[in-house]
């Protein structure tokens, strides 16, 4: 009998946060869950903190590649070893409170036409210190037509649900997780074209925010999705926006409501990032900042 909910935690030499986000997963006061780890080729102590909560609790299932191939690799990985009908992305640096797994639940159970629900959620620092609420209440994910949802995310940039609960039905009729930057804003297209998001009251999910993610821009931001990537030719702002049109395309919408998407793409996503695309260009040319 599968369990009610599956969280999928990737992780690359993440022993610092590693032991409080897996915490924050076993003392969710939804029981019915199971916590698929992937370490993807660890060098740190990741290893032996998995090895021994898998031990301690038969509800996490750890599973190791010898070599780090990559962060969507990672985030695939995850999913496709869950046996839930539900599921939850978990990254190693964020916590999800208790109530977090049955306030999603509770969500979707009250909104069946949705692909996926979340709590709101609050911004924490490297000591777990919340610093910013997120402005979250009325983001527009659960509007009526899917052109409106796919504008109210790219205008919001809420990149954050995709943390939530989903439907893993919905996840099946979407593409899996490309390796490209902007991967999470183009699955959530993809979902947000299948049906509403809704966003539950509670401020349960905490997202850290550390310098080394700041850090992460441009080449080193490429090289995560994908290690053996040509960075120089990697185009992805570019590719971004056309994956985005593709997302559209991908999904079974009619086509009037599929145009209402496309026609939302370069306006809410497009045009605002004219720069990054030249710059795209400029690194192809070889030509730096």
């Amino acid at each position: 009998m599968p369990p009610a909910l599956s969280f999928g935690l990737p992780v690359h030499d993440g022993e610092r946060f590693l032991p409080t986000a897996l915490e924050s997963l076993l003392d969710q006061d939804l029981e019915d869950i199971e916590v698929v780890v992937s370490d993807n080729g660890s060098t740190d102590g990741t290893e032996e903190i998995c090895r021994a909560a898998a031990a301690a609790d038969p509800r996490v299932r750890y599973h190791r590649s010898p070599t780090n191939r990559g962060g969507t690799w990672n985030y695939r990985e995850v999913l496709a070893r869950s046996s839930a009908p539900l599921f939850s992305w978990m990254a190693v640096d964020d916590v999800k409170l208790p109530s977090f797994a049955s306030a999603c639940l509770k969500g979707l159970d009250a909104h069946p036409e949705a692909v996926l629900a979340t709590t709101r959620a609050r911004l924490i620092d490297g000591a777990g210190v919340v610093f910013e609420d997120l402005r979250d209440t009325a983001l527009g994910l659960d509007a009526g037509t899917a052109h409106e949802r796919v504008r109210n995310l790219y205008r919001s940039q809420a990149s954050h649900v995709m943390y939530g609960v989903v439907r893993r039905s919905a996840l099946d009729r979407a593409r899996p997780l490309l390796p490209m930057v902007g991967d999470d804003i183009v699955l959530l297209t993809e979902l947000l074209c299948q049906g509403p998001a809704v966003v539950v009251g509670d401020q349960a999910f905490l997202q850290r925010r550390v310098p080394e993610q700041l850090s992460l821009q441009g080449h080193e931001q490429v090289k995560w999705h994908a290690p053996s990537a040509r960075v120089r030719f990697a185009f992805p702002q570019t590719r971004l926006n056309l994956e985005l049109y593709r997302a559209v395309a991908t999904t079974d919408l009619p086509w009037r409501e599929k145009a209402r998407c496309w026609g939302t793409v370069a306006p809410a996503w497009v045009l605002p990032r004219w720069r990054a695309m030249a710059r795209d260009v400029a690194t192809a040319a070889g030509v730096h900042a």
